[in-house]
């Protein structure tokens, strides 16, 4: 659908109570009370939480896909965009959208195949990072391409899952170095460099 600033203002407020509460504790009543507009207001533009789990979850994935998109597009460093990439997924998780979209997908079948599609995406951006990475000779040549994807991917679905490991990244300046200089290290050709941002 085409979002207006009142239709995306409901979304957005529609998010935030989705994060907040669960989305299946949230009425249509909530929603209008906390965007502060009336409930018609809210059946106008989405006819039933139905389609509210579609357009929240579209909407968030949508917005996520653009700045995958900005980093491809770039002509930034290859190495800060290979860190841009990181940062945003973790940020996604950090933020809880990638669970509420997948939460989501639970209620919509329509949007499994929106997010299934930005997965896609997402691996998809990650090869592109790393084949421009073997044609300017900064990945070891002598790893396989679906290795050194494998490698990025485990350490980005790990910090997905791990409640705890994510603590820790944040939390430990130390810690975090070190398991991000063991991963290039297995990956570039010249890891100090990198780490000390001379690549």
């Amino acid at each position: 659908m085409i979002m207006n600033k009142k239709a995306e203002k409901i979304l957005n407020t529609t998010s935030k109570l989705f994060l907040q509460n669960g989305a299946k504790k949230i009425t249509m009543d909530d929603i209008a009370e906390q965007a502060k507009v009336s409930k018609v207001t809210v059946y106008k533009y989405f006819s039933d939480k139905d389609t509210l789990y579609y357009e929240v979850g579209k909407h968030i994935l949508s917005f996520q896909l653009s700045k995958l998109n900005e980093i491809i597009e770039s002509r930034d460093s290859l190495i800060n965009r290979f860190y841009s990439y990181i940062d945003i997924l973790s940020e996604f998780t950090d933020s809880r959208q990638l669970w509420l979209c997948s939460e989501l997908t639970k209620f919509n079948d329509r949007l499994s195949s929106e997010y299934n599609g930005y997965i896609s995406k997402q691996n998809e951006s990650l090869l592109i990072l790393i084949d421009e990475g073997y044609r300017s000779r900064l990945i070891k040549q002598d790893i396989d391409r679906q290795i050194v994807f494998h490698m990025i991917n485990m350490g980005i679905v790990y910090y997905q899952q791990n409640e705890e490991y994510r603590r820790i990244m944040h939390t430990d300046s130390h810690f975090q170095k070190t398991i991000l200089f063991l991963l290039l290290n297995g990956i570039f050709v010249d890891t100090k460099s990198i780490m000390n941002g001379e690549i």
